[in-house]
C-alpha cells in the first residue's frame, strides 16, 4: 500500500528542516497560528497589518487615534487552505516539478504544523461547477481527506484558473476568523483581485504561497514538445528559439510579477513565490520565519 500524503509530507519537512526549523514544528503552546481569541484583553494603537474589523469605533472616537481590540489567544485555531485546483496548477513548476505536487506538499506541512499545536484545518476548492469544501478538523485522516481531495481534483482536464470565483467563495464559506493560506501559481492572483482580496484581511490573516510556472518556451530543451495548458496547443519550435520572443516573455513575466507583489504588500499580505516542490519546503519556513519575527516586535 502506498504511503499516505500526510507521512509523504511528514518525511519531507523532517528530511528537509534543520534546527532553525525545529521550533516550528514542537510544542503545544508554541502555535505559528496566533490569531484573535473571544476573550477581550485590551486596547491598542492601530498599525498597518491590522484587522480593520477589529478597531473599536467608540475608543477611537473618544481618542482621536484609531484603537483596535485586542483579545486573548484560543486555545484552538481554525486555519483554511484555499487551494487553487485550476487545470494551471496540473501543470510544469519552475523547477520542473508539478505545480500540484508543490501545492500538496504545502498545503500539508500547514496542515503538519497545524496538528502539532492541536489546530483545525479546512479545506476550499474546486471551481464554480463543482465547488469544494471540508470543515476545520485535525484528525489523521480529515488531514488526508484535505490532500486527496486537492491532488484529485487538480488535472489538466480541470476548468481554467479563476481568481476571483475562489476568493468569493472562500470569503463566503469561512465565516469564522483563520489564518487562510491561499496556494495559487505565479499568474494569480491577478491585480483586478484586488478589492476581494481587501476584503478578505478584512476577516482573516491571509498567507498567500505562490508557485512558478516553468519557462513558457524551454528554448534549451527542443527535443521536448511544449503545450498551453490553458488553451491547449504546441509552442512551435522557432517561437521557442526567437530572441524576441524570449525577451517579451521575460519582459511580461516581470511586470506581472512585479504587480503582483505590489498589491499584495499594499495589503499587508505575506507572501513567497516558489520555485516548485524542490524549494517550498524552505520557501515556507522562511516565509513563516519572518511572520513570527514580525509578530514579535509589533
Amino acid at each position: 500500500m502506498a504511503a499516505s500524503l500526510l507521512t509523504r509530507v511528514k518525511a519531507r519537512v523532517d528530511l528537509h528542516t534543520s534546527n532553525r526549523a525545529r521550533g516550528l514544528i514542537q510544542g503545544r503552546g508554541r502555535s505559528l497560528f496566533k490569531g484573535g481569541g473571544e476573550d477581550f484583553d485590551d486596547l491598542k494603537y492601530y498599525q498597518p497589518g491590522d484587522k480593520i474589523s477589529d478597531i473599536d469605533w467608540k475608543a477611537t472616537a473618544r481618542s482621536g487615534e484609531p484603537l483596535i481590540r485586542r483579545f486573548n489567544e484560543e486555545r484552538v485555531r481554525h486555519l483554511s487552505i484555499v487551494a487553487d485546483t485550476s487545470s494551471a496548477m496540473a501543470a510544469t513548476a519552475g523547477d520542473g516539478s508539478s505545480k500540484r505536487d508543490a501545492m500538496i506538499l504545502a498545503a500539508g506541512m500547514i496542515c503538519y504544523l497545524a496538528q502539532q499545536n492541536g489546530d483545525l484545518v479546512g479545506l476550499v476548492a474546486g471551481s464554480e461547477d463543482r465547488p469544494l469544501q471540508l470543515p476545520s478538523r485535525s484528525s489523521d485522516g480529515h488531514l488526508e481527506l484535505l490532500l486527496r481531495t486537492a491532488q484529485q481534483a487538480t488535472t489538466t482536464a480541470s476548468p481554467a484558473p479563476d481568481s476571483a470565483w475562489l476568493l468569493q467563495r472562500a470569503f463566503r464559506v469561512t465565516s469564522r476568523s483563520t489564518l487562510m493560506t491561499i496556494i495559487t501559481d505565479e499568474a494569480h492572483p491577478v491585480v483586478e483581485d484586488f478589492t476581494l482580496l481587501r476584503r478578505l484581511t478584512t476577516r482573516h490573516d491571509v498567507i498567500m504561497v505562490r508557485i512558478a510556472d516553468a519557462d513558457p518556451l524551454q528554448s534549451g530543451a527542443l527535443d521536448h514538445d511544449v503545450v498551453d495548458v490553458a488553451s491547449p496547443r504546441e509552442i512551435g519550435g522557432l517561437v521557442r528559439t526567437s530572441a524576441r520572443v524570449q525577451q517579451d516573455v521575460a519582459a511580461y513575466r516581470r511586470a506581472r510579477r512585479e504587480g503582483i507583489e505590489e498589491m499584495l504588500d499594499r495589503l499587508h499580505i505575506s507572501h513567497m513565490l516558489t520555485q516548485g516542490e524542490s524549494t517550498v519546503v524552505d520557501d515556507m519556513i522562511a516565509l513563516l520565519r519572518s511572520r513570527e519575527y514580525r509578530r514579535a516586535r509589533s
